[in-house]
């Protein structure tokens, strides 16, 4: 009896410390809890720049190219751009503005400075970044349909149509007056040029009759090349007549006068 109680008695004193070991034992066995892997840090994308391209030009053609008249422009290419037209003969050069995705637009006004031709040259500039697309307008500004008129461009202030002619963008030399006859060629058997006037010591050959003494003492020997047959014929006079070397004149029956006509 003793004993027995003995051995409950001991088995009660050690119930706690089995408890302990299986708490204990327990806890052991229960795996940890697993932490996620962290996502490793992904590199930022890349910023792209598109190449820039065009795809259309055009321009709404006038009847003519007056001051206060208005060209319309239109480009269409990639978006986001910006967009630049040149003009041969304008001031300035004008900027585009994108009125919807692709699609630039804009109007020049056309100035009291400008000189615009109906062919003059129009060049597109579409820039993204650092890049550049270029594109020439295809089409006149002005309509076929329409006449134009005769360009008004300044008059130089030299009077040789040569070279008023030869200077670039310079106008035709104007037509002859009303009161001026345009030359023309001509035939002419008594007209030349004086060759020489010479004052001959002497009395003339066959002296007029009212001649004085005075000029009875020397004469004017004038010589005359004939222009169509190139030959000489020599004229005397008792009295000075007048001519130089290099007059034109007409020779009529032995009389000298000038030829008025060039």
């Amino acid at each position: 009896m003793k004993l027995c109680l003995m051995i409950c008695t001991i088995a009660a004193a050690m119930a706690p410390a089995a408890v302990l070991l299986t708490a204990s034992g327990m806890a052991q066995a229960q795996p940890a809890p697993q932490t996620a892997p962290q996502a490793a840090p992904q590199a930022a994308p890349q910023s792209r720049t598109a190449t820039p391209a065009i795809n259309g030009f055009t321009v709404e053609e006038v009847a003519r190219l007056d001051q206060g008249v208005r060209l319309q422009f239109d480009l269409y290419g990639t978006p986001g751009g910006n967009a630049t037209l040149n003009l041969d003969g304008a001031n300035r050069a004008l900027h585009l503005t994108e009125v919807e995705p692709g699609q630039y637009t804009g109007h020049y006004v056309i100035g009291n400075r400008d000189r615009l031709r109906p062919d003059s040259r129009v060049s597109a500039e579409l820039r993204l970044g650092n890049e550049i697309a270029t594109s020439v307008l295809r089409e006149p500004l002005v309509r076929s349909d329409v006449a134009q008129p005769v360009e008004n461009t300044r008059q130089l202030t030299t009077k040789d149509p040569r070279i008023a002619a030869a200077a670039p963008g310079a106008s035709p030399p104007p037509a002859p007056r009303a009161t001026e006859r345009p030359r023309v060629a001509r035939y002419c058997t008594s007209c030349g040029i004086i060759e020489k006037v010479e004052t001959v010591q002497g009395a003339l050959p066959n002296p007029r009759p009212l001649a004085s003494d005075a000029a009875a003492r020397q004469y004017y020997r004038v010589t005359v090349r004939l222009n169509t047959t190139d030959t000489t014929q020599v004229l005397e006079f008792a009295n000075n007549p007048g001519y130089r070397t290099g007059d034109r004149v007409r020779v009529n029956d032995g009389v000298l006068s000038l030829d008025k006509q060039e």
